[in-house]
């Protein structure tokens, strides 16, 4: 009998230390991500910087080890961001226009395994973000300066002698391809902090003057388009009648007609392109011994 009871006794006791083991053993338990993506712009253009912030919950599981925080934008993977203030951001100007799936994803790593028995987990947060084409450059028409200044990529400069005037040296957009045309002046000009017009101006000593113009208009068109509308001015289509045959190089002999009548007339010649809500003027003409090659942006009334 003692013997029945005695092992009776130590099955009872390896059965009450299994169990204490197995309900001591720690599982891993971490809520899953929960939250929204935030942009600080209402509508984002091409080249406008645009942040876009995750806050973080007040707490994080004691069972978490370490966390990793990245940002995807579309494709563009894995931008790994630090936390400040239990917020996570990141900074970036789109190129192109379209519809973004922007992530942002934690990794956890946990001190022991989850109920899956895995000991590492992503959460992914996702929206989605409409990127636009500006009107001019990286603005909108109406733009007030503090916006227009942020977007440019540049530092404007009020410019004596006009009071809504600004101006910075930027990236050119046409004509790089030619000597002196890496950079251009741009000018902005505001009315009642509301920005109505946009100059570009570049300067040429040495490239033949209509050679210069063709390849504005090629890397115009290729910008805005084929199918973007084409308006020669009025004084450039009675001066010259071979504008057009110019521009798509198929006549040569248009090409020196029109070349000297710039260089010995010291004439002008000009054609407009409209797209959107934007039209530009683009003038080439020459002053004080130098080729100008100036472009205008303004809202279409």
């Amino acid at each position: 009998m003692k013997r029945i009871f005695r092992l009776s006794l130590c099955l009872l006791t390896v059965f009450l230390l299994g169990a204490c083991s197995s309900d001591d053993t720690p599982v891993a338990n971490v809520p899953q991500l929960s939250g929204n993506i935030t942009f600080d712009r209402t509508r984002v253009g091409v080249g406008q910087p645009v942040k876009m912030s995750f806050a973080l919950p007040a707490s994080v599981s004691s069972d978490v080890s370490e966390t990793e925080y990245s940002f995807n934008l579309g494709g563009i993977a894995d931008l790994l961001v630090e936390a400040e203030n239990n917020v996570c951001s990141y900074t970036y100007a789109f190129s192109e226009a379209g519809t973004y799936t922007v992530s942002f994803k934690v990794r956890y790593q946990f001190n022991y395994p989850d109920a899956e028995g895995e000991t590492r987990r992503d959460d992914v947060i996702k929206k989605e973000l409409q990127v636009v084409a500006c009107d001019v450059r990286n603005s909108f028409w109406g733009d007030n300066l503090e916006e227009t200044q942020r977007n440019c990529g540049g530092v404007l400069e009020k410019q004596k002698g006009d009071a809504e005037l600004y101006a910075a040296v930027l990236k050119s957009e046409f004509g790089s391809s030619l000597t002196g045309g890496k950079e251009t002046t741009v000018g902005y000009t505001f009315k009642s902090d509301k920005l109505y017009k946009v100059q570009e101006v570049n300067l040429f000593e040495t490239q033949v003057p209509f050679t210069i113009m063709r390849q504005y208009y090629k890397d115009i068109k290729k910008v805005y388009g084929e199918t973007l509308e084409k308006k020669w001015s009025d004084d450039t289509e009675k001066n010259n009648e071979y504008a057009e045959a110019c521009l798509n190089g198929s006549d040569k002999a248009a090409l020196d007609a029109l070349n000297a009548f710039l260089v010995e007339t010291e004439g002008w010649a000009s054609f407009k392109f409209e797209k959107g809500s934007t039209m530009m003027v683009v003038e080439c003409y020459k002053s004080d011994g130098k080729w100008v090659v100036r472009r205008t942006y303004m809202e279409k009334e």
